[in-house]
């Protein structure tokens, strides 16, 4: 386990920043649920467009919680974009954190409480 344990301070800080008013983007129902199974108890938005998603959020602190896949970085990418044009750059780091050390067991968000619940040995 002692191997996961930048996986599992990743987790532990989206879920602080999450306690704390920051808002996680995520692509699909599926991330959020995975997320909500892990203890992230914040609010989850589901992303819907760069600009829909980018006014929605233009005053709120955001971590970007994308796949890391090619279509979850070019979602990344525009929403960051977009973001800026609010002023707001907003969270990728937490991403980099989770996937960094895990990218050949996991690469979906939503896959994430099952690997979770798998390596911890904790039954959510």
């Amino acid at each position: 386990m002692e191997d996961y344990k930048p996986f599992f301070e990743a987790i532990d800080e989206l879920k602080e920043k999450s306690e704390n008013g920051w808002v996680v983007v995520v692509e699909g129902k599926k991330d959020v649920r995975s997320l909500r199974a892990i203890g992230v108890s914040g609010e989850i938005v589901v992303f819907t467009g760069y600009a829909s998603t980018a006014d929605t959020l233009k005053d709120r602190k955001v971590i970007i919680l994308t796949d890391s896949d090619a279509k979850g970085m070019e979602i990344e990418k525009g929403l960051v974009e977009a973001l800026k044009t609010y002023g707001k750059i907003p969270d990728v780091e937490i991403k980099r954190k989770i996937f960094s050390n895990v990218r050949k067991e996991i690469s979906k968000v939503e896959e994430i409480s099952a690997f979770y619940e798998k390596i911890s040995g904790i039954e959510l």
